[in-house]
């Protein structure tokens, strides 16, 4: 009976509080993979004493994302609005999830998980190919170089 008491104060008194984070804008708004996007979120009320982004880079073709979180500082840059910039590190990731935590009154506040799409590069396959030759090259020049010397024993005999 305590415990169920201690549970809906808890509750009730979450719900009053509300979250004093705002909505984290990202600009551009479908950035590219590898690209930098700043990152913007209001916070109200009691100014925390530290607030820091988590920027999680996913794939959305294969279900993984990267375990390199990135945990970034969020410097306050204007009246209530904390604001950084984050160079995503994955060129075949194709959006990336975003979270804001802030320590308000010695308490970690989380912000809603935001999931921003990131724009197909204009080759059409978000960075897999740079379009230089590569592996493909190196196999071409080997069988060629095979071919001759077969050809040059071949003659000699």
């Amino acid at each position: 009976m305590i415990v169920v008491s201690i549970l809906g104060a808890t509750a009730v008194v979450a719900a009053g509080i509300g979250l004093p984070i705002g909505t984290i804008t990202v600009t551009p708004s479908a950035p590219a993979a590898l690209s930098t996007v700043t990152i913007s979120v209001p916070i109200s009320g009691e100014a925390p004493s530290e607030v820091r982004v988590n920027v999680e880079e996913c794939n959305g073709n294969t279900g993984v994302c990267y375990p390199d979180i990135q945990n970034v500082s969020m410097p306050l840059t204007s009246s209530s609005i904390y604001r950084t910039d984050v160079t995503l590190k994955h060129s075949d990731a194709t959006y990336i999830t975003i979270k804001v935590v802030a320590k308000i009154n010695g308490a970690w506040q989380e912000s809603s998980q935001k999931k921003v799409n990131l724009s197909v590069t204009p080759d059409g396959n978000n960075g897999d190919d740079n379009g230089t030759p590569g592996f493909e090259l190196v196999v071409f020049v080997i069988a060629i170089g095979i071919s001759l010397i077969l050809i040059r024993r071949k003659r000699v005999k």
